[in-house]
Parts: structure tokens; C-alpha cells; sequence
């Protein structure tokens, strides 16, 4: 495996106690050229690789849109995993995208990240496709971790798009919403439901409408496509290649994810884990969430509940999303020093 690093610093961000910098860089990662953009605030803090959901959807263009400053905590990696944004490629993309090669991927961006920084391990946090894709890196190698961090994180996706049907539904029924009753119950979910893109298509809207989408308060495709557009850092082409990456992703993966239980592909996790998972999350569901959590057997495990968001409480809650970080996630350094 070689690894090329092309590095081009962006520019200055500040932080309660420092000024730091944007670091956007492209890496030949496993014979495809990938990018990555780092923040630091040059304080030396651990490090953190943020997974991208989706698949194929990175969280760098909506993280900046809403203000996240996980920069304050630590030197933060922001992946487009292959296939997509700084990572998309015509001609590979007419190849099938599968999970060994992103895990394979993820475990080099691992160690160009512990050798670049000369730290032994990092902390890895996956977001919806990110907790599958981390669940396994993680189980497979533990040793490079310090923790393990699910948000919106996956159980079993179809159970979970069982239970979103039947909130869509039900929700639909309280509000006496005979046109939404009518649309939800025309439309027919199996166990091909990852096929069907009527029903996909009806099951985000009203998911959304109902407050169980991206973010409680809902979030409309116009204001997705604005902050991904708007993004700094990112090259024109690079954010269409999100859209475009975001279908040929999901054309790839989305069966195996469909069809796999996280709860029985990684019943261990030999790392601290910790689930921060919306209550009224309905694209990863709580309940789900919940299940993987209880069945993981890992050396420390803690899941905590925010009351008020739906799939990302790292936008949804803050402050105590950071709250958590600092007085619950870094701590773990410590305890093992």
C-alpha cells in the first residue's frame, strides 16, 4: 500500500484558546486518490476520524454549514471515503464499491493520520453509514483506537426502516392526514424496500415532515443542496461529484447494509464505546441504536439519549454534545495514562 501525501494548507481558524489551521490534502490510498481535510487548532490534541454517512455523503460541507467546532477537542480528520466528494472518480465509479475496500481504506487513513501526527492511536466517530463502516474498523482493530463513538448508529437497518414505516404511518393517522395516510399506505414495504425508490422517496418526506428526519426541526433538500454548494474548501466539482458519488455509493452498498445486522456481525468491540443517538432518530432508530449498545461486549459502554434531536444531536444539541466529548470521551485518555 502506498500513501502520497499532496498538502495544501487553506486557511486560519480560531478556537477559544488558539488560532489553527485548515489543512486540505490528497492521499493515493490503496491505488485511489483520495482526499482528506484536517483542523487543528496546532495544540496537539488526539486525534479523530470522522465517517461520513450516506453512503457516499460527506459530513465536512454540512459540519461547516452548522458551526461544528470539533476542533476545540481535537485534531479532526474529515474523510470523503472513496467514491465520493474529493474522493469520486468517473472511471472508478463504473466499478462496484465495496465495504472491504473501504474498511481496508479507513484503516490507511488511520495509520497516515498516527504517523503524520506520531500518535499511537485515535479516536474514531462514525454518523449512519459511519457507525457500520467504524463498528467493523474498529472491531478488526482495536488497538488503534482510544474509542469508539456511534451517532445515528445503525443496528439493524431493516428493522429499523420497519419501524419508520410505522411511525410515518401512525403519525400520519393521529394528525387525521388523510393524504399522507393515502401516499404511505400505497406504497409497499419488504424486504426490498433499498430497491424501491417510491418508497424511499415517501419515507424521507414524511420523515422529515413528522420530525424524524436529519434533524428534528427538519431539513429540506433545497437547504441541503445550498450548504453543500456554498461549502469553502471544496472545489465546484468536487461538491457535484457528493451528489454524484451519493447515488453510485448507495447503488453499491446499499444491499449489503440492508441485509446484515451489526448486532450479529460485530458482537465485540475491545475499545470504550459510546452511543449518542437522537430519541427521535428515524434513519438510524433509537430503538436499534439502543439494541446494538446493549448486546456490544466491551470493555466500558455508555449510550446517552438526546431528548431533542433526531439523526444528528451533534447539530440538533450542541453544547452538550461537546459537553459529553470533553468531560466523557477524552477522558478515557486518562484513564488508561
Amino acid at each position: 500500500m502506498l500513501l502520497k501525501s499532496f498538502e495544501k494548507p487553506l486557511n486560519n481558524i480560531s478556537g477559544k484558546s488558539g488560532i489553527g489551521i485548515t489543512t486540505k490534502e490528497y492521499l493515493e490510498i490503496n491505488g485511489s486518490k483520495q482526499g482528506i481535510i484536517i483542523e487543528s487548532l496546532n495544540q496537539g490534541n488526539p486525534l479523530l476520524l470522522f465517517l461520513h454517512g450516506g453512503p457516499g455523503f460527506p459530513a465536512y460541507p454540512i459540519i461547516k454549514a452548522h458551526g461544528i467546532r470539533l476542533e476545540q477537542f481535537f485534531d479532526v480528520c474529515y474523510w470523503d471515503q472513496r467514491g465520493t466528494g474529493m474522493s469520486y472518480h468517473a472511471k472508478e465509479a463504473k466499478k462496484p464499491l465495496t465495504v472491504e475496500q473501504l474498511v481496508d481504506d479507513t484503516i490507511a487513513v488511520v495509520n497516515y493520520l498516527r504517523s503524520k501526527y506520531s500518535q499511537d492511536k485515535v479516536f474514531i466517530l462514525g454518523h449512519s453509514w459511519g457507525t457500520y463502516l467504524g463498528s467493523l474498523v474498529a472491531s478488526m482493530n482495536p488497538d488503534l483506537f482510544h474509542a469508539y463513538i456511534g451517532v445515528g448508529q445503525v443496528g439493524s437497518p431493516k428493522e429499523s426502516e420497519n419501524e419508520t414505516y410505522n411511525f410515518i404511518l401512525k403519525t400520519a393517522i393521529n394528525h387525521n392526514d388523510k393524504r399522507a395516510i393515502k401516499q404511505i399506505e400505497n406504497i409497499t414495504f419488504d424486504e426490498n424496500y433499498y430497491k424501491n425508490r417510491l418508497y424511499g422517496s415517501v419515507r424521507a418526506k414524511f420523515t422529515n415532515r413528522y420530525g424524524g428526519g436529519f434533524k428534528h426541526s427538519g431539513y429540506s433538500n433545497f437547504e441541503n443542496l445550498r450548504q453543500v454548494l456554498s461549502c469553502p474548501n471544496y472545489t465546484l466539482k468536487e461538491r457535484m461529484n457528493i451528489f454524484q458519488g451519493s447515488v453510485s455509493s448507495y447503488q453499491s452498498l446499499a444491499h449489503v447494509m440492508a441485509t446484515t445486522d451489526l448486532v450479529h456481525l460485530v458482537p465485540t468491540l475491545n475499545l470504550p464505546v459510546f452511543i449518542l443517538q437522537g430519541l427521535h432518530d428515524y434513519q438510524t432508530t433509537h430503538t436499534q441504536a439502543k439494541r446494538f449498545y446493549e448486546s456490544i461486549e466491551a470493555p466500558y459502554k455508555k449510550m446517552y439519549t438526546f431528548n431533542n434531536s433526531s439523526h444528528t444531536p451533534f447539530i440538533e444539541e450542541q453544547e452538550r454534545f461537546y459537553n459529553i466529548i470533553q468531560d466523557e470521551v477524552l477522558e478515557i485518555i486518562k484513564r488508561n495514562q
